[in-house]
């Protein structure tokens, strides 16, 4: 029983490391677009932020391949440790490839990863309870995220990029936390 409330609290923070997620997209994806116009001197980015978006999709196979070969949380963490400096570099010189190859990469690195991670947290019989929390923690961080920025236009890129950067930072803390309990855990059996 005291194995599964350790099991429950790990899904919890988890569960909190993807509240933080609608944070983490919306700031990134924010600041991205709004670097782009005033880069390229257009109001319709559409096509390119398409571009993007593909760009992240293909890029999940290579992620998940990577991602089997040095665990998911270390990869996870990895894709975290791209994308902040990444939004960081950005807001100073401008959203240049290597830097949206590094935002590509690091986000399909945690995107492939999330589901996983929370199953990997709970007993298989409570797999469900898992993925409810996962969701569930999604769909708190949508309500929070309009309620705490009514006007996310407003935001400035640089206010996004640290935004962005705190929530990927918070996530990868509790990522972290979450092996950190897990290899206590496996000490102890």
């Amino acid at each position: 029983m005291l194995l599964l409330l350790s099991r429950l609290s790990l899904l919890f923070i988890s569960s909190l490391s993807n509240t933080d997620a609608i944070n983490r997209v919306s700031f990134l994806f924010d600041v991205l677009g709004k670097v782009l116009k005033a880069q390229l001197n257009t109001d319709n980015i559409d096509v390119q932020m398409v571009w993007i978006g593909l760009a992240i999709a293909i890029a999940s196979i290579p992620a998940g391949i990577f991602a089997v070969k040095i665990g998911n949380r270390q990869a996870m963490l990895c894709g975290i440790c791209a994308i902040i400096p990444s939004l960081l570099i950005m807001i100073s010189v401008g959203a240049q490839i290597p830097i949206i190859v590094l935002i590509v990469a690091g986000f399909s690195l945690i995107v492939n990863g999330a589901i996983p991670f929370a199953l990997g947290l709970v007993p298989q019989q409570w797999g469900g309870l898992g993925i409810g929390m996962y969701f569930g923690g999604f769909a708190l961080a949508m309500s929070l995220f309009g309620v705490l920025f009514p006007q996310p236009q407003g935001i400035t890129p640089f206010i996004g990029a640290v935004g962005g950067v705190l929530a990927f930072f918070l996530a990868g803390v509790c990522i972290a936390m979450s092996g950190i309990s897990e290899t206590h855990r496996n000490a102890e059996v």
